[in-house]
Parts: C-alpha cells; structure tokens; sequence
C-alpha cells in the first residue's frame, strides 16, 4: 500500500475513534489540494425542561417536644396523713370529681368528736348564762319595786334616809348581776362561734382526704402510693393533661416568625408513627428571646392524636399553598441576590433574569421572566454557558425523558 494511503488510512481511524469517544459523527470531504478529512461537532446533549404551572406549597419545619397544652396538679396541703386507696392510675382518662385517692381520716374524725363535744358544752354554757340573765333580770326588778317603797315611805317621813340608801345600793347590785350575766353570756356565745369555726376547719379537711380530679384528662404522673404519707408542700400526687388536648412547643428564629400566624396548618411527625399527625398554630410568642433569638410557638395536635407528651417531634407548618410557574430548583443560579435561568431557544443557551417566588419542596416559583412551556437548563451553570450551541433532551417534570 503506497505511504500516502496509509497515512490517509490512519487519519481516518483516529477521526472515527475520536468521534466514537466524544459523540460526534464526523463528516469527511476531500478538497482538490488537502486529502484530510474535515470533522462537524455536533453539539452536545443538555437536558432540558418546561417550565409548568403547578400547585406550590411552602412550609417551614420546626423541632420540638410533645407537650400538654394545660396541667392540672393534685396535690393536699394536709400533714401525715396515710393513702388508704388508689382508684386512678398513669393513662387513666378521668372526669372532673372522680376520686383518685384517699386519705386515712381517722385522726380528723377524731377532732371532729372533740370539736362537737366542746360544742355541746358550750351551747349548755349558753343556756347557763341565759338562766342567770334571767334571775337578775328579776333581782332588778325587785330592787327597783324596793326602791319605789323607800321613797313612797320617806315622803310620808316614815323611811330613813338609810333605809332608801339600802334600796338604792340593792338596785345598784342587782343591776350589776344583770350585766354581768349578759357579759357571761355573750362569752359563752363567742366560744360557740370559735368552735364552730373549728368544725368547719376539720370538715373542710375532711373532704381533702378524697383527693379529686379538678376537671376532665388524662394523668400524665402518679407520685401516690398505697401506704405513704402525704406532706404539705410536697410533689404533687397526680398531674393530668387538662381535656387531654397536646401541642408541639417548638422555637422558630426570629426572621420566620413574621410569616406565621395562628391557624396555618401544619403536620407533625412523630416518631414511632407511621403518619404524621394533623395540627395548627395555637399561639405565637410575643417575645423572642434576647440570647437565643428564638421565638416560641405552641402547634395544637388533633384530638385523640397517638402523640404522648414528651415525645420529640418535627412539624411541617403549611405557609404558603398557591398555583404558579415553577422549574426545578438546580435550574437557577445566582449572582448576588439576583437569580437567572439557561433558557434554550433553537439550540442556543441564553441567560435571563427571573424573579423568584416560594420554594416547594425541589421546584421553585418564577414570578416573572419566563413564560409557561419555555425550555430551561436543568442543572444551570454546570455544563454550558450563555451562547452556547445545545441538543435540547427534554425530560417531562416527573423526570422522564420525551422520546
């Protein structure tokens, strides 16, 4: 084979293999004065994706702890007393006056027999007194009649002036009785009154020896035990979660907390639970905290929800759900704050500013600069840049590639 076909030969091979690694089909001609062949690029494959209209919904996740969204304690403010019965237990849903346990009330039964026989010496006192009241009543009485006769007789100058000084110190001490028994009396009476003060005490602690449930939940904690003494200003017995109603209590950053408000829904997942739980926002802080810069808020769960109080918990809270013009998030890149797209029309790639709006999930909204159906880069930035020559692949928004 003459050198010039071989070199001929070569230079074809090496074409054909370089297009084989590079994906593009070259195109040989021969001119009059040069045997080598000339090579077309085809320009490479870029994939490619309509911009669609479709429902976007933005949310904000927060972290935080299950908790009750009110307590009630039961406790007793009474000293030494004994638990003699327990009728309700950790998880037991009660209503409002059950009873949840007892106290041994044998030391207050036996204060109120006391109690109730002062109270009976009393009232035998107060009839005393009355009686005495009533003898002087009479003694004055007669007095005063004496007095009446000494005067009468030393008129006609038949009494003494002693014989009226005797009627008259006699009126003076039968008065004084008179008062004194009325004192006596109302002493009697008084006492009657601080020994029905007492009762009323032993039987106000009387009825704190059945410990009740303050109002409708769930108990949460049980510190009673059968057997043990109660103190004053000790742990409570029960806690219950009031209607048995429980919230997410999560802490958001303060540039967040502008855009919730109470109301927006959100769903809570749970560990353990195969589904999240449905909730809305229930109350925003006013205050964000000075150290943290957290603010905090309090999602209310649904009734009846598996969720348990202290459980860790990630809620998703709904912030914006609205239709509009989305792509995927990798086809936009930033220069500083302002956002652009690869759009590619008749094979060339060209750049354009966009106006971004709420983010779902891996898809972003365009609020302006692109029209619905326009091709763009998928992955902007990586592969080609503006002006340059482009196969489009489209692929459906799914991810699928159009044939």
């Amino acid at each position: 084979m003459p050198a010039s076909k071989s070199v001929l030969l070569a230079r074809v091979t090496a074409a054909l293999l370089a297009a084989a690694a590079t994906g593009t089909m070259p195109v040989m001609s021969h001119a009059a004065d040069d045997a080598t062949p000339a090579v077309r690029q085809v320009p490479p494959s870029i994939r490619v994706v309509a911009a669609e209209r479709r429902e976007l919904v933005e949310t904000l996740s927060v972290n935080g702890t299950i908790v009750a969204r009110e307590e009630a304690a039961v406790g007793t403010d009474l000293n030494g007393l004994t638990v003699l019965a327990l009728n309700a237990d950790e998880g037991d849903v009660v209503s409002k006056g059950d009873v949840l346990a007892v106290l041994d009330r044998s030391m207050l039964d036996t204060q109120l027999a006391q109690i109730e026989a002062s109270r009976a010496q009393a009232e035998a006192n107060i009839a005393q007194m009355r009686a005495q009241i009533g003898d002087a009543q009479v003694g004055v009485r007669q007095a005063q009649e004496a007095l009446d006769r000494a005067d009468a007789l030393q008129k006609k100058g038949v009494a003494s002036d002693a014989q009226r000084d005797n009627a008259v110190n006699g009126l003076d001490s039968a008065r004084a009785k008179l008062d004194s028994a009325e004192k006596a009396l109302a002493a009697s009476e008084a006492q009657l009154a601080v020994i029905d003060a007492q009762k009323q005490n032993v039987l106000v602690q009387l009825g704190k020896t059945e410990l009740r449930a303050p109002a409708d939940g769930l108990i949460l904690a049980r510190n009673a035990t059968l057997g043990g003494v109660v103190m004053a200003g000790s742990a409570p017995l029960f806690r219950i979660a009031i209607g048995s109603e429980f919230e997410l209590a999560a802490t958001v950053a303060e540039t967040a907390l502008p855009r919730l408000a109470a109301g927006m829904k959100a769903s809570v997942a749970v560990p353990g639970l195969e589904q999240p739980v449905e909730g809305s926002i229930r109350r925003i802080s006013p205050e964000v905290s000075q150290t943290s810069r957290l603010g905090a808020i309090r999602i209310a769960l649904a009734p009846n929800s598996p969720a348990r109080a202290g459980n860790f918990a990630r809620g998703e809270i709904e912030l914006v759900r609205r239709a509009g013009l989305a792509v995927p998030a990798s086809a936009v890149m930033y220069s500083g704050a302002q956002a652009f797209l690869q759009s590619v029309e008749n094979g060339t790639v060209k750049s354009r500013s966009v106006t971004l709006g709420v983010r779902s999930g891996d898809v972003i909204e365009i609020a302006s600069g692109l029209a619905e159906g326009e091709e763009v880069v998928t992955r902007a930035g990586t592969f080609v840049a503006d002006g340059d020559l482009v196969t489009p692949v489209r692929i459906e928004a799914t991810g699928a590639v159009k044939p």
